[in-house]
């Protein structure tokens, strides 16, 4: 388990949470005997949670960087960290993702990255008089050989992770190779999931042949195209004719209260061939696994905000025109509303603390977890709010998003002597803060549109 991210991203992170929750609290001296109607949730974002409770009559939220599922009835926390193999002259990073139960401290790999691995083995055969770094070890500012691997968590419902894995292999004498795709881990066993396990053997098999069906009807008609188009495109086109349907390569998603599925064509190769076609998402029918985590999702009202019901209270986030920031408030049953916290989006699902209440167990492990991420950013972020019904959109901005899994911090980084047009493709990662691509990717929500990764790693079939 990480114990700490010191990068100066994350401490930037966590002074914009800080502040943002300081000023909330000393921006509004006015009181009014309301109080807030007692309420008790965690509310989770793209990499954070916050814990926001009113049990007092004041509001109080603590925000920290932990990404939180639960399902059998126990508290997870989602995590990536790093396989190291470098060596002086080459940066060999691959990744690992980690589940760990709250209640035991346990951790256990879910997912793990196995061609780094295998790069690391032929290099070790080729330069047998070659060490391996130590892990406080510098290695050359510009090594000849550069191979990353890194796994982004797009969304999780309960027991089902969503994910995207992504590697940049770049060698002596050769050109840049890359490869992409997606996929589903049932976290319960570290297994891919199958359409078939989500929504049984008949569903998934239409789910299949519709998947295929439509991605090889596009491709055929951007071949037949491919002699009228240049540049760009023309690339595009000539990496999509040779890609491979794989029905493992697919993410879940929430429209509208049911689960949706998108395909993901994996990429592989030089440049763009190393780009996946994401497919339109296809919603499916509800099943049991996917309603056990329907209460916390939100619904949209007629005017296109995020409405969570909770026990006689409404959790209500209204997003600006960019879709990209979000103004949380608390209303009551006679609709009265108490501002809590203006954040960066999207803002995922609700984790009810009082529907039913918690155990004082649960409790116990969830204070000790979000005081165990606190330090990962090195600031404690707790702080009261008054109980005061005032104008939301005087609410302070919060909360600064990164769409990667939480991880220990990465100190090597790699050199980016690379071409101009591929190099946010071969952008390395690191323990940064990722704003989310403005770029359209298909999934409407109204006047927002989301978009979950940078979208050089992919190609969209319209």
């Amino acid at each position: 388990m990480p114990t700490h991210l010191p990068s100066l991203s994350r401490n930037i992170a966590a002074l914009g949470v800080a502040a943002g929750i300081t000023c909330a609290a000393a921006c509004s001296t006015a009181r009014n005997s309301a109080t807030p109607p007692p309420a008790e949730f965690l509310l989770s974002s793209t990499d954070s949670t916050f814990w926001v409770s009113t049990r007092s009559g004041t509001a109080r939220i603590r925000g920290v960087p932990l990404v939180l599922t639960r399902y059998d009835g126990r508290f997870y926390e989602l995590y990536a960290d790093d396989d190291d193999f470098s060596y002086d002259d080459a940066l060999l990073l691959g990744e690992r993702l980690y589940r760990r139960e709250l209640a035991s401290g346990d951790s256990v790999a879910v997912f793990a990255d196995t061609i780094i691995p295998r790069v690391a083995t032929a290099y070790a055969r080729s330069h047998p008089d070659e060490r391996p770094l130590e892990p406080n070890e510098e290695g050359e500012a510009n090594p000849s050989t550069s191979a990353t691997a890194e796994v982004d968590i797009l969304d999780v419902f309960g027991p089902y992770l969503s994910y995207e894995y992504h590697v940049d292999i770049d060698l002596p004498r050769g050109q840049p190779w890359h490869a992409t795709r997606r996929g589903v881990i049932d976290l319960r066993s570290g297994k891919s999931a199958r359409l078939a396990d989500l929504f049984g053997a008949e569903t998934g098999r239409r789910l299949e042949a519709a998947g295929r069906a439509t991605y090889e009807a596009a491709r055929d008609s951007v071949v037949r195209e491919r002699g009228a188009l240049s540049g760009e495109d023309e690339r595009a086109a000539a990496a999509l004719e040779h890609l491979q349907f794989d029905a493992l390569s697919f993410s879940l998603s929430n429209d509208g209260g049911q689960p949706a599925v998108a395909f993901a064509v994996p990429g592989k190769g030089e440049g763009a061939a190393g780009n996946l076609v994401e497919l339109d998402p296809v919603k499916v029918a509800a099943t049991d696994w996917w309603r056990d985590s329907q209460s916390g999702l939100p619904a949209n009202d007629s005017s296109d905000d995020d409405v969570w019901q909770g026990a006689g209270y409404q959790v209500v986030a209204r997003y600006d025109t960019s879709g990209d920031v979000a103004t949380l408030t608390l209303a009551d049953a006679a609709r009265r509303e108490w501002p809590l916290a203006t954040m960066l989006g999207p803002l995922r699902r609700i984790t009810w603390l009082d529907r039913p209440p918690i155990d004082a167990a649960d409790r116990k492990v969830l204070l000790r977890a979000f005081s165990a991420a606190a330090s990962y950013d090195e600031a404690s972020r707790v702080a009261a709010l008054p109980a005061h019904p005032r104008s939301a959109s005087a609410a302070p901005l919060l909360h600064l998003a990164s769409i990667h899994a939480l991880r220990q911090d990465r100190s090597r980084k790699p050199a980016r002597n690379i071409r101009a047009h591929d190099a946010r493709a071969r952008e390395q990662h690191g323990p940064r803060v990722r704003r989310r691509d403005p770029v359209d990717d298909g999934q409407d929500r109204g006047h927002r549109r989301l978009s979950t990764q940078p979208v050089q790693r992919r190609h969209r079939v319209d």
